[in-house]
Parts: structure tokens; C-alpha cells; sequence
């Protein structure tokens, strides 16, 4: 019964694309970049701000995992190090209640979330026949 469960609650990430699923990290991070923005005027706010602080963190190590260094060569590398740096600098962030470095990282994720969705806009594109192949497809069948 548990691995029906746990079967039918993975199915969605099972079947999503990798594209999507780092679109949807990407979303996360942006999120609560904005929302612990928000947070940083106000004392009184300073834990919902470290909870945000932590989701932009959490989605960061996700998205440095999702990377694959062996095949990506120096631009997953270059990433990689992104992600760290966008790490440490949010740590900084929450230590000495500074907003600057979340809206440096905030710039940083919406851009890259940018270069993402065109990218994978692009390849759906490349991967789908064009509609003349389509009308040879059906024609000869």
C-alpha cells in the first residue's frame, strides 16, 4: 500500500521535464526573494524574513544539484558557483539585516529564470516536427 502511495505522489515529478521542474524552482527562489524583501523594513517581521531567506536558500541547493557538472562543462560550472555565491551572500543578508544582497540575488534569479524559459521554449520548438513533416506524416499514412 505504501509504494502505491508514494508511486502515485511522485508521478508528477516523474513525468514533468526537467525544463518545468527549474522553471518551478526558479519561481520559489523569486518568491520569497520578493516576499523576505518585504520583511526587511520591519523588525518585528525578521523571522517570517529568515523563513523566506531559507526557502531562496533551499531552492538554491536545488537548483546547484539539478545541474549536471560532467555534461555541462564550464557554463554548469559557472552556475554552480552562481547558486553558491547567490548561498553565501543571502546567509550575509539575514546576518547583518541588509536587503541588498537579496535584491542582487532577486536580479540574478529573475534573469536566469528568463534565460530558462527561452531556452526551453527553444528546444520544444527544435524537438516538434515543423507542419510540412506533419502533412507528409499524414498524408502518407
Amino acid at each position: 500500500m505504501r509504494q502505491g502511495y508514494s508511486a502515485y505522489r511522485n508521478a508528477p515529478i516523474d513525468t514533468n521535464d526537467q525544463g518545468k521542474l527549474l522553471l518551478v524552482t526558479y519561481d520559489v527562489a523569486i518568491k520569497h526573494a520578493r516576499l523576505a524583501l518585504e520583511k526587511f523594513d520591519d523588525r518585528k517581521l525578521l523571522e517570517e524574513r529568515v523563513k523566506h531567506v531559507y526557502k531562496i536558500q533551499d531552492a538554491l541547493e536545488e537548483l546547484q544539484q539539478a545541474l549536471n557538472l560532467d555534461a555541462g562543462g564550464e557554463i554548469a560550472m559557472n552556475l554552480y558557483n552562481l547558486y553558491g555565491y547567490m548561498f553565501t551572500i543571502s546567509v550575509d543578508a539575514n546576518i547583518s539585516n541588509n536587503k541588498a544582497p537579496i535584491e542582487e540575488i532577486l536580479t540574478y534569479l529573475e534573469s536566469l529564470r528568463t534565460a530558462w524559459a527561452e531556452a526551453a521554449l527553444k528546444s520544444k520548438a527544435e524537438s516538434m516536427p515543423n507542419a510540412e513533416e506533419m502533412d507528409c506524416v499524414a498524408v502518407s499514412a
